[in-house]
C-alpha cells in the first residue's frame, strides 16, 4: 500500500505546493465542519453555525420559488393575444425570423455533411496554437484557488453581513450574482498571472488575439447558426424522453428569480454577468487554459471531450447536460480551427444571449397577462 501511495514523492509534492495544499485542506475542513454542524445539535448552537444556517434562508427562497407556479401556458397565450392583439404581429415576425435562421442552419449542416463525405473541411481556416508551458496540474491549482476564494467570500458574509442579508430575500439573489462576479474576475486575474508572470507567455498563447477578429466572428456566427438545428433536435429528444419516463425537470432558481425581479439595476447587472462576463471567463478558462493543457498531454479529441463534459457538468442541470456538452464540443472545435478565443467567446455570448432573450420574452408575456 505504501509503495502504491509513494509516500516520499507525495511528501515532496506537498512541500513543493504548500500553499495549494493548505487551501485544499481548508476547503476539506470547512466541508467537514458543515456536515458535522448539520448533524450534531451542540455544534448548531455555535456562533458561526447560527450565522451559516441563517444565511441559508436562500434555500428557503429556492423552495418558495419552486412552489410558486408560473401561469398555465395556454391561459397565458390566450390572455396576451386577447388583450394585446397587436403583439401577434411581432410574435409572427419573430417566428418568421426563427424559421429563416433555422432553415439557414439546416442548409449549412447539409453543406458540412456533403463536405465531410468528400473529405473536405468547410471551414478553410487553420488557426495557429502556441506551445503552452502550463500543464494539467495548473488546472487543478486554479480550481482550488477558485473554490477557496468562494469559501472566503462566504465566510466573510456569514460572519459580518448575515443579518442584513437574511432580512431581505431579494438581497440573496443579488449577493449570489455579486459573488459569482467577484469569483469570475478573480479567476480571470489568476489565469493572467499564470500565463504572463509564472510562465512568461503572452495572452495570445490562450487565444486572445485581435488579428483577424472580424473574419473569426463571422465564422463563429455561421457555426452557431449551423449548430441551432442540432440543438433543437437534442432538446426535442430530451422532451420526448422526459415525457416517456414521466420526468419533470426542476425549474432553475435563476429562471424564477429573473421572472419575478423588479429591480432594473439587478436585471442589467445579471444580464451583463450572464451574457458578457460569464462567457468570457468560462472560455478563457475552459478553452484558453484547460483545453490547451489537456491537448498538450492527451491530444485534441480527448481535450474536446474532457472540457465539454466538465463544462456541462459544472452547470449543474441534468436535463441540460447533453445540449451543453454539445455546445462545449462546438466551442472547442471552433477554438481549435481558428486558434482564437474570439470564436468561442462569440458563440458563447450568442447562446447565452439567445437563452436570456427567450427568458425576457416569457417575462414580458407574463407581465402583460
Amino acid at each position: 500500500m505504501l509503495k502504491i501511495l509513494n509516500i516520499p514523492r507525495l511528501r515532496k509534492a506537498i512541500n513543493r505546493e504548500r500553499i495549494y495544499t493548505l487551501m485544499l485542506a481548508f476547503i476539506i475542513l470547512v466541508n467537514a465542519w458543515i456536515i458535522f454542524a448539520q448533524n450534531i445539535p451542540a455544534m448548531k448552537e455555535t456562533f458561526l453555525a447560527k450565522r451559516v444556517f441563517k444565511l441559508q434562508l436562500s434555500e428557503g427562497l429556492k423552495e418558495e420559488l419552486q412552489d410558486e407556479a408560473l401561469p398555465d401556458e395556454k391561459t397565458l397565450w390566450t390572455k396576451v393575444l386577447k388583450e394585446r392583439g397587436n403583439l401577434l404581429f411581432f410574435l409572427n415576425l419573430a417566428g418568421f425570423l426563427a424559421v429563416l435562421v433555422f432553415s439557414l442552419g439546416l442548409f449549412l449542416d447539409i453543406r458540412i455533411l456533403l463536405a465531410k463525405l468528400k473529405n473536405r473541411e468547410i471551414i478553410q481556416v487553420k488557426g495557429r496554437h502556441a506551445q503552452v508551458k502550463w500543464n494539467i496540474g495548473d488546472i487543478f491549482k486554479l480550481a482550488i484557488i477558485f473554490v477557496f476564494i468562494g469559501y472566503i467570500i462566504h465566510i466573510i458574509e456569514v460572519s459580518f453581513f448575515s443579518s442584513s442579508l437574511s432580512e431581505e430575500k431579494n438581497n440573496l439573489s443579488f449577493i449570489s450574482l455579486l459573488n459569482t462576479g467577484i469569483m469570475d474576475l478573480a479567476l480571470l486575474g489568476f489565469i493572467v498571472y499564470f500565463v504572463k508572470v509564472k510562465y512568461s507567455q503572452n495572452l495570445a498563447a490562450i487565444g486572445l488575439k485581435i488579428k483577424g477578429a472580424t473574419k473569426t466572428i463571422f465564422l463563429a456566427v455561421l457555426s452557431y447558426i449551423a449548430f441551432l438545428p442540432i440543438l433543437i433536435f437534442i432538446l426535442l429528444l430530451l422532451v420526448l424522453l422526459a415525457a416517456v419516463f414521466d420526468y419533470q425537470p426542476p425549474q432553475q432558481t435563476l429562471f424564477k428569480v429573473f421572472l419575478r425581479e423588479e429591480r432594473t439595476g439587478f436585471l442589467i447587472y445579471a444580464t451583463m454577468m450572464i451574457v458578457i462576463l460569464g462567457p468570457i471567463v468560462e472560455e478563457v478558462f475552459f478553452r484558453g487554459f484547460a483545453y490547451t493543457a489537456i491537448r498538450k498531454k492527451w491530444g485534441i479529441l480527448r481535450a474536446r471531450a474532457i472540457t465539454a463534459v466538465v463544462f456541462a457538468g459544472l452547470h449543474g442541470t441534468l436535463i441540460g447536460f447533453l445540449p451543453i456538452t454539445a455546445l462545449g464540443f462546438l466551442l472547442a472545435y471552433m477554438y481549435e480551427k481558428t486558434g482564437s478565443l474570439i470564436s468561442s467567446i462569440t458563440i458563447h455570448i450568442l447562446h447565452n444571449g439567445l437563452m436570456l432573450s427567450f427568458l425576457f420574452l416569457v417575462r414580458y408575456l407574463i407581465q402583460l397577462a
